[in-house]
């Protein structure tokens, strides 16, 4: 269940994450999906998770969990059709030919890029989770 303040919470996410670069267990798809969903809940999805460093240790992390909808489908529940995704769900995108998690803004998805927040299109999502 989201906080009664989810917005600003969701806003100071977004502003603490606007220049964090990528980074495996810290800033990469499922931490930066797992710390949105944190900021409007009060919960980490992830906190069951063993600590990660490295981009074997999180495909291994994606491989055991079946692959990365079934990974985030055991963390957030069914999935449903992207379109039912609001500010603040949880987005499945394929980008660069690569799945990857990001969240709902509204109209685009906002991932963790190089530098910073990388914003996507709505269209390259696939899968997204109610939050």
């Amino acid at each position: 269940m989201r906080h009664p303040d989810w917005q600003r919470r969701f806003a100071a996410f977004g502003r603490a994450r606007a220049a964090m670069p990528f980074a495996w267990g810290a800033n990469d798809c499922c931490t930066f999906a797992a710390a949105a969903v944190e900021a409007l809940t009060g919960e980490d999805p992830m906190s069951t998770i063993p600590p990660y460093d490295g981009a074997m240790e999180a495909g291994r992390m994606v491989e055991e969990g079946g692959g990365l909808k079934p990974l985030a489908d055991s963390f957030l529940g069914a999935s449903v059709t992207p379109s039912m995704a609001a500010v603040g769900d949880i987005v499945l995108v394929v980008n660069a030919g690569r799945q990857m998690l990001a969240v709902c803004n509204g109209t685009n998805v906002l991932a963790p890029g190089e530098t910073g927040v990388a914003v996507l299109g709505m269209e390259t999502a696939i899968a997204a989770w109610k939050i």
